[in-house]
């Protein structure tokens, strides 16, 4: 059986902000300072994907490649602001597969 090439992690994220961010604002700022500390080669190889986000509640799922979890934390650790409204973004917990993240976050699986 053919093994995937390709290898990804999971991140459980919560947003601390004084008001709500919409999806459309975090995936920007995620991208732009991606592309500010690693450029175009850096954030194609960090190949970020939003699996969900919840404004309501600030949290979500991101995706990005193994070898570069380590680019991806840094990146969201240097976010200060989200459309200019001060907000940090920390990473509860990393997984490699969405399953097991949302068992050991007790997140309803959603379909």
């Amino acid at each position: 059986m053919p093994v995937r090439n390709v290898r990804r992690r999971y991140l459980a994220i919560r947003v601390h902000s004084e008001s709500s961010v919409s999806e459309e604002d975090l995936l920007d700022a995620i991208n732009q300072k991606i592309h500010y500390l690693y450029g175009v080669k850096g954030a194609s190889e960090i190949n970020l994907k939003m699996i969900e986000y919840s404004p309501e509640e600030k949290h979500g799922i991101l995706r990005c490649s193994h070898n570069r979890l380590t680019e991806m934390r840094a990146a969201l650790a240097h976010i200060t602001s989200i459309n200019n409204i001060e907000s940090s973004i920390h990473v509860i917990r990393v997984s490699g597969t969405i399953k097991t993240l949302r068992k050991k976050l007790a997140l309803p699986e959603s379909k």
